[in-house]
């Protein structure tokens, strides 16, 4: 698809402060053709004191009548004690004398409250709707003295943790904290527990039996090199000295070997995958632009058999604008000549309102999935988007064989939609029929209820409604970390009622079913860019599939399942999507067979429901949307409803919580510390790297003024005084943590950067790059340096490195200027993975202190693609402006 330039043309993105320097404004211009740029303005209110208190979008700003789309109250401390969302309802927060949260009421007339110890850890969760008495939801013990506890590193942990769905037990440490040893145990039944004080009285609760214990090795660095699960399957990672995989082995219960399920990972030097061999002989190669490292080719080949080859092409600023699969041949149907290629154009908002592609007809594209008739019968098909100011989609149109478009209206003063059945709109009573005061969406469809816990999670589907005698429905239980641990299905016949269920456990899944009687656990093993899945049958296996199963998923560059092979390569089934994640196209082996496939679109599992589930939410693949709120606020703007900022081709979402970009940048790391999100508490704090960096004087001003005594401050570690404490709690108002707790944090960053300090050594990191070829040490000059040097300074400056990097900020000469700065940038990236690596690992930064590092590219509703496009990522300016931190 062509880009029209006329589109983008005088669209700038303008940013209006005040006195204070305070945003009070942004004014973005929007068109999708060449029409007058229309502008939409965000407005932004902030107190005496400088703090957000109300925010609109320009939807609700252009509305003098319409609220705030998102409102915040204070206390005198700065910590937000209400805020009222037009989308999620109101919440109010009442904070100790520590400002950690004491009682919490919402709009739906729920209340929680948290006791705590005399060292504030936190005791005991209570939880009780409006009408209803309060519960005990969750209890916390902690491993005090004795010498058994310390044998095992429990003095001081978390070591038992009672939760909605039952108690986990953490029965052992290593020495970086990573947890070695942990059980779980089930509730005997579906309802939700009122946790007594006694032990005794708690295990009553649960099911009987050891329960399923899973366990870890750590090497010395506190990273994961064997995983065993609750069936003694046992995973190996192998690294490379660089602390990157290199090797994925299974070994299953009783086996005697393990199989390879990946090897030969080969990365480049910004540390994306270039190269990797699964284990069933199928290799993927990853090519990407040198100028930006974007990803441009996706093969994937077995012997001389070509399966994937994708071929991206990008517009200026990144945006995907075409994918090509030349692995798949051009097909003529129906007087139509279909080319397998995908294309996409934009408004000036990034927003996609345009893609062409294939399909094949039959699908339903509601709830229910059914095979396609005749996978070969493609035709092609286009889809159109209309969005309303606020980010809403509110209208797709579709011209193809499945004809699947729709109408959504959204309310007039929040961002809650619903369809428009038959042609007739929903009015103000079906707003408020539609959704609870939280904006929880309360009917999937027509006669579908949906119910939600107090949490705000999703509980109970129930797809089936009869009158006067039960109806189907689908049960979902959660951990205290809010991820899933149970998905229970009841489906009544005339003879009896079926149950299937399943038990999520660490790289294990336990399905049961009633009906057939079938016990199948499915080992999960994430091999590389492939994810891995066992299939094994504690029954008999279905005809026509071998028991222990091996199934490779190869995925595109949204980690969306287009492929499935077996051990020996072997197409088990193929999978194509529309842009926001319906099936446009499926084929299959045998019908048994694919039935088994669970991971779909953006590597996550489809429900019976139709429902995708992230971790922390549920998606609407149908309506393009998210079934409910953003549980993390307005970390990706003011629509907590919108699905990756309706560019589906360039942004993924890992939990629910905030999309990021998969194409290029660190993923290695980064998916690290997005996987580790996923434990994350509401209470949790947000810091930004940089506010612990300046807080510990580690700056670039202070690495560019004596570099040989900065690093030297690295390598024998920085101990912690109470000046640091002070200016990191008056620096960060959104850290929610105690002085102690910061002291911590602080120290812990300290000591971390000391162990590592070998990653700053410039001067071997140089040698490295010349053993390998001159290339390398190309690259990493035109990746750091913001203007270019000649080849003679290149060569001058490289030897000094390798003989003196010290001198080179002595001298002042134009290009050792250049190179200093340079080598800063180089160092401060360094400062950003291995705050990554200590984040996704158990050190204060993880699971003591509760931070987590958020990507502000991808969160920042104020971040636009185009803006930051057009500058050097690299330059002292960009980086203090905090877009560069977790890329």
């Amino acid at each position: 698809m062509v880009v029209n330039p006329g589109i983008h043309a005088q669209t700038p993105h303008l940013s209006v402060t005040d006195n204070r320097g305070l945003p009070v404004r942004q004014v973005a211009y929007w068109r999708e053709d060449a029409s007058e740029p229309e502008a939409r303005i965000t407005s932004r209110h902030h107190d005496a004191a400088g703090r957000l208190v109300a925010q609109r979008d320009p939807r609700l700003f252009a509305d003098a009548s319409a609220p705030a789309d998102l409102a915040t109250v204070y206390s005198l401390t700065g910590q937000a004690l209400t805020t009222l969302s037009v989308d999620a309802g109101w919440r109010v927060s009442l904070l100790g004398e520590a400002r950690q949260p004491l009682h919490g009421w919402d709009g739906r007339g729920s209340q929680r409250s948290i006791e705590y110890d005399e060292q504030l850890r936190p005791l005991a969760v209570f939880e009780h709707a409006h009408d209803g008495e309060p519960l005990c939801a969750e209890r916390y013990g902690y491993g005090g003295s004795d010498p058994t506890l310390t044998a095992r590193n429990q003095c001081g942990q978390l070591i038992r943790h009672d939760d909605p769905a039952g108690a986990q037990l953490f029965e052992q440490f290593g020495l970086t904290g990573g947890v070695v040893q942990q059980t779980r145990h089930f509730l005997r039944s579906l309802d939700s527990p009122d946790w007594p004080e006694s032990l005794p009285d708690r295990d009553v609760s649960l099911e009987p039996g050891a329960g399923a214990t899973s366990c870890s090795v750590f090497n010395a660095l506190g990273e994961t090199i064997e995983q065993t699960d609750a069936k003694g399957h046992r995973q190996f990672f192998a690294l490379s000295l660089a602390g990157q995989l290199h090797e994925v082995r299974l070994q299953l219960d009783k086996q005697p070997q393990p199989k390879t399920l990946v090897n030969a990972i080969q990365y480049n030097a910004q540390g994306q995958t270039e190269q990797e061999t699964a284990g069933n002989g199928v290799i993927t190669a990853l090519h990407y632009a040198s100028e930006d490292g974007r990803l441009t080719r996706l093969q994937a080949r077995r012997n001389d058999e070509l399966l994937q080859d994708l071929h991206y092409a990008y517009d200026p600023v990144g945006n995907v604008i075409s994918i090509n699969d030349a692995a798949l041949p051009v097909r003529y149907f129906a007087n139509q000549r279909i080319e397998p290629i995908n294309r996409y154009g934009y408004d000036s908002l990034y927003q996609l309102v345009k893609a062409t592609g294939w399909e094949a007809g039959g699908a339903n594209q509601g709830p229910s999935f059914s095979a396609f008739n005749d996978p070969a019968a493609v035709t092609q098909y286009t889809q159109t988007y209309r969005y309303d100011r606020g980010g809403n989609l509110l209208e797709l149109i579709h011209g193809g064989a499945q004809g699947h478009g729709h109408r959504l209206l959204a309310a007039a003063q929040s961002n809650r939609c619903l369809p428009v059945l038959d042609g007739v709109e929903p009015d103000e009573e079906d707003f408020r029929n539609g959704f609870d005061a939280n904006g929880n969406l309360l009917a999937l469809q027509p006669g579908q209820s949906l119910h939600w816990n107090l949490r705000n999670q999703l509980r109970e589907v129930r797809p089936v409604e009869r009158d006067g005698a039960a109806g189907d429905l689908e049960r979902y239980e959660y951990g205290a970390d809010g991820m899933r641990l149970r998905k229970v299905q009841q489906i009544q016949t005339n003879a009896r009622t079926l149950i299937a269920e399943v038990r999520y456990l660490p790289n294990l899944q336990i399905r049961t079913h009633s009906g057939t009687g079938e016990t199948l656990q499915v080992i999960s093993v994430q091999a590389g860019r492939s994810s891995v899945q066992v299939l094994h049958w504690e029954s008999e296996p279905p005809q026509g599939i071998a028991n222990d199963q091996l199934r490779y998923s190869l995925n595109d560059h949204l980690g969306s399942s287009t492929m499935e092979l077996d051990l020996t390569g072997q197409i088990i089934s193929l999978e194509r999507y529309h842009p926001f994640g319906t099936t446009a196209w499926f084929a299959r082996r045998g019908e048994i067979e694919a039935s088994y496939k669970t991971l779909r679109y953006s590597g996550k599992e489809r429900d019976a429901t139709g429902l995708y589930y992230y971790g922390f939410r549920y998606y609407v693949a149908w309506m393009q949307r998210w079934l409910n709120p953003d549980p993390a606020a307005d970390v990706d703007g003011l629509n907590l409803y919108r699905f990756v900022r309706n560019n589906p081709i360039m942004w993924a979402d890992v939990e629910g919580l905030a999309p990021v970009t998969l194409l290029y940048g660190f993923e290695h790391v980064r998916s690290r510390v997005l996987n580790g999100l996923a434990t994350a508490s509401p209470q949790q704090s947000f810091v930004r790297i940089d506010e612990i960096n300046d807080a510990l004087q580690i700056n670039m001003e202070n690495a560019s003024s004596d570099f040989e005594g900065f690093n030297e401050m690295i390598r024998e570690g920085i101990e912690v005084e109470d000046d640091n404490v002070d200016y990191f709690m008056q620096a960060t108002p959104s850290y929610q943590g105690t002085p102690a707790e910061a002291r911590k944090l602080l120290q812990g960053w300290s000591d971390y950067l000391k162990s590592n300090a070998a990653a700053f050594d410039i001067t071997r990191k140089i040698q490295s790059y010349e053993t390998k070829s001159t290339k390398e040490v190309g690259q990493f000059w035109k990746k750091n340096l913001r203007e270019p040097l000649s080849e003679h300074d290149v060569q001058h400056v490289t030897s000094t490195l390798q003989d003196s990097p010290e001198s080179l900020f002595s001298l002042r000469t134009a290009s050792s200027i250049k190179a200093g700065d340079a080598v800063i940038n180089w160092q401060f990236r360094q400062f950003s993975k291995l705050a990554l690596d200590w984040m996704a690992g158990t050190s204060e930064a993880g699971e003591n202190s509760g931070v987590v590092f958020l990507d502000v590219i991808a969160r920042s509703p104020d971040f636009v693609f185009k803006e930051f496009a057009q500058e050097t990522f690299t330059t002292l300016q960009r980086r203090r402006s905090g877009l560069w931190k977790i890329l």
